[in-house]
Parts: C-alpha cells; structure tokens; sequence
C-alpha cells in the first residue's frame, strides 16, 4: 500500500511541475510600437495586433492573370553567382570598392551589380583571361560547364521604383539605413532591397516628403501605376502588412475600408479614382460575403438603427420591398409576389380613416427611410393626397393644424413647390400659404 501511495504521489507532482512548466513557457503578450502619423500600431516581431472585429474573411482576392513571382515593386531575379558579403567585410572591405558607380546612381534602373573587372583587383585576372592565368570561373559562378565557359547571366529587371542612390548619399544616408547589416547576409536578393517600413523612418512628413509618388511612379493623371505597363506579368501594387498606412488591404478590408477613407481621403486616392467606389456605392455590384451567412435575420435591426448604408449598395423601392412581397410581408393578401397568407408588419391601428388614432404618423416623420422600404410614394397619396390631386386622395392632412399660417409652409413652398403639387391640383385653395 505504502509504495502504491508512493508512485501516485509522485505522479502528481509530475503533472504539477509540467503544469508551471507549460505556463511559463507560454508566449507573453508583446510590446506594442508607438505608430508615427497615426498609423496603425504594431506589434514588435511583426505582425498587426488581433482585431477587434470579426476575423471572418468577407472577401476574396482578385487575380489579374498569371503573375510570375516576386513583388510588385521588385521583380524575381536570378543572380548564378556564390558571393559571400560577411565574409568581404569582415576582410575589411567597403560597399563602394565593389559597387564602384553606386555613389553616381540616379535610377533605381541602373546596373549597380560588380562588374568582372572590380572582382579582378583581387581574385586576379580573369575578365579576360589571359592564356598564362587558370580559369577560376566556378569561384563565383554557379553555372559552368566543362569547357569553363559561363552558362547563364544575371537577370535584374527593372523595379518599378523611383530611388536617387546620389541623393540620398548627399543627404548623410548609409548604406545600412535602406538594405540593413549585411555581415550575415551571404548571397544578397530582393529580401535586401527596401521596405516600405525603412523609408517610412525617414520620409515622415517632417524629414522627408511622405508622398507615395516620392518613390513609386505615377500615371498621368497623378494617380499611382499599381501594376506595370510593360509587364503585366508582375503582381499588383497592394498595400499589405502593418507598414501600410493602416491601410492593409487584407482580406477585411471590404468592411474597414470605410473608416479609413473618411479619414483619409487623400490616401485612397492615391491610387483608386471616383469610378472605383461607385462601381460598388452605386449599386450596380457588390463584393461577395459583405454580410454573415445569416443576416437576413437581424438585417431589420441594422436597417432601423441605421448602423449601416444600406442604400450605398441597394435600392430601397427595389431590393427591399422586393425581398419584403416575395415573404408575405404585405397589408395586399392578393400580391402577385406573396407566397403565403397576409402578414401584417404594423401592429393594429398602425394607419386607419382619417380622424381616427395614427400610430404611423411618428415613425414617418422620425424615420421615412424605414417606410420607403417597403411603401411607394402612393400609399401616402392614397390618403393624404386631396380628392381633386393628381391621384385623388382623401384629404386627410399630414400637416397639422395652422400650417397654413407658419413660416414652415412658406419655406417648403419657396424652396419646391413641385412637392406641394404631389397632394394638391393647381389652383387649389389650400396650395397657398397665409
């Protein structure tokens, strides 16, 4: 009994110290950077902080065609040379002894790659190769055959980027500012080239201009060339991750885009033109999934409150009072649209004759949004439109008593008088205010 205690006590406290264990090992929270300019805080490693909306994605990406890789501002290259840049400095030599023009650069077009001759200085001669000297091709080509003779050339198309490398060395600029340490770096890539966060160290606004036309190249209406014009092979130019402005055009950005246009304007139409919004705001289509699979049945609650536009992306006197005949919600049982037996969507004595309680008349005039979805102009003028109007009505007067003698009637006249003439026939008396 004694050693059957023993072994279940030491079981427990097994379990126990991988418990602490399992605890301190967990992640901490990380630190939070302070975001110059209001832009969207990071958290330091990389990466964005979790959302405070749903993470579920709303829409999909949009492909342009077959895109090769790389970015859109640097395009794969194929550098068939071993090169190791740590093991160069730590030989004490400097950036400019190998890159002998990069001082004189003006374009980020430019060949600033080591020509044969640099290498020559002190590998010895070998571009040419005089007939006394050993070939050494395969010291820093990659791709040689038998012969000695080299098989495939470097590859660095053009980037789609504006970069004065003679500038920024005048303005006190080092070459780790824009490309990092390079002592553990061996083959240098793309993944050298600079981010968007490095130039936004500097181009803040204060140091230097923090307009995206500084560096990327624009069309001639101003607006950024998002993709290139001579190929269209390279992806599109698309802000991503937290160094974009807080403006990461993620798979959510269909329902966070709106608080950042309002708050910055300008930033949209940095790229994107008027065209652009009103292809969706006009309502003649929408991204997929702008709602939950089940909205349909709290959408009346958003639409009372009016926590969204619904009118940005549908018509009110088509899509709404559609929807709303097409499920019986209609005082008209003989609809050609109701499926089913009338449903009434108003309480008893909601609208009845004239002079009796009218329960609608408040709603209409804190909300007409809300009836508009589902009423036409005609069922107001069914009532309060007078029996010689246009439609013939009822007459039963909207406005109150004296409104005749108000200033309001004066003003709704002067302003439209047109909408005066929706209830009353021309020459009527009641068409003139007192």
């Amino acid at each position: 009994m004694n050693m059957r205690s023993g072994w279940i006590w030491a079981i427990v406290w097994t379990l126990l110290f991988s418990a602490v264990a399992v605890v301190d090992a967990a992640p901490k929270k990380s630190a939070t950077t302070t975001a110059p300019m209001g832009r969207t805080p990071t958290i330091v490693g990389g990466g964005n902080g979790p959302r405070k909306r749903a993470n579920t994605p709303t829409t999909v990406g949009v492909m342009h065609g077959p895109t090769r890789l790389g970015s859109a501002v640097y395009p794969k290259q194929d550098i068939p040379v071993s090169f190791n840049h740590g093991q160069h400095l730590k030989s004490g030599m400097d950036c400019v002894q190998c890159h002998t023009d990069i001082e004189g650069s003006r374009r980020s077009a430019d060949n600033n790659f080591p020509r044969g001759k640099v290498c020559d200085t002190c590998h010895g001669p070998q571009h040419p190769k005089p007939r006394t000297e050993p070939a050494k091709c395969k010291l820093c080509h990659t791709s040689v055959d038998e012969k000695q003779r080299v098989t495939a050339s470097l590859r660095a198309p053009r980037p789609m980027l504006k970069f004065n490398h003679a500038l920024h060395d005048k303005a006190g600029s080092d070459c780790e500012d824009c490309h990092g340490d390079m002592n553990p770096v061996r083959l240098a890539t793309v993944l050298q080239l600079p981010k968007e966060q490095n130039c936004l160290e500097c181009h803040d606004g204060v140091g230097a201009t923090d307009a995206c036309s500084a560096c990327h190249p624009t069309e001639s209406s101003g607006r950024l060339k998002t993709r290139a014009i001579d190929d269209r092979s390279m992806p599109a130019l698309v802000p991503k991750a937290q160094n974009a402005w807080g403006a990461a055009h993620d798979l959510a950005f269909v329902e966070d885009h709106a608080h950042i246009s309002k708050a910055n304007p300008s930033l949209c139409q940095s790229c994107h033109d008027d065209t652009f919004c009103t292809d969706c705001h006009a309502g003649v289509i929408r991204p997929m999934r702008i709602h939950a699979g089940d909205y349909i049945s709290v959408h009346a609650m958003d639409a009372r409150a009016q926590t969204q536009n619904c009118q940005s992306c549908h018509r009110t006197q088509s899509f709404c009072l559609g929807c709303h005949e097409r499920m019986g919600f209609n005082r008209d049982a003989g609809s050609e649209f109701a499926v089913g037996g009338s449903l009434d969507f108003h309480p008893d004595g909601w609208a009845g004759p004239p002079g009796m309680p009218q329960a609608h008349a408040h709603a209409a005039q804190r909300n007409m949004t809300a009836c508009s979805s589902c009423h036409t102009e005609d069922s107001c003028l069914a009532c309060h439109a007078t029996a010689t109007g246009p439609v013939g009505g009822l007459g039963a007067n909207p406005h109150g008593s004296r409104f005749r003698d108000s200033a309001r009637c004066n003003a709704l006249a002067t302003r439209n008088r047109r909408v005066c003439l929706k209830c009353h026939a021309p020459g009527d008396p009641q068409l003139d205010c007192l």
